[in-house]
């Protein structure tokens, strides 16, 4: 079997796996009182977390992109591009599917 078709049958599998777990986290209760206002604030922090370091590692990757982009071409770079932001951007995602409001239960 080719590389290719495997590494896509494997994303199509996370793919399916992913939506089939968040749809469980999702049904979950979201506990009382107490835990949800605990769980915002975590939440809070998190993001600010995920923002600053994002930021940081942002300018690192522009750099890291233009050498890809450089010495391996611009198929390399954008593939290296299109990774990170899907990695940052599941970060967010998975951050926000943990924490649900309370008029969602």
């Amino acid at each position: 079997m080719d590389i290719v078709l495997i590494s896509i049958l494997c994303g199509v599998a996370a793919v399916i796996y992913g939506l089939i777990t968040s749809r469980a986290i999702l049904a979950a209760s979201p506990g009382n009182a107490r835990m949800q206002e605990i769980a915002k604030a975590i939440q809070e922090g998190a993001g600010a977390y995920l923002t600053k370091q994002y930021t940081a590692i942002a300018v690192v990757g522009v750099v890291v992109a233009v050498l890809v982009a450089l010495f391996l071409g611009t198929i390399p770079a954008i593939a290296f591009v299109l990774g990170a932001v899907q990695s940052g951007a599941i970060g967010f995602i998975a951050m926000h599917c943990w924490v649900l409001p309370a008029s969602s239960a």
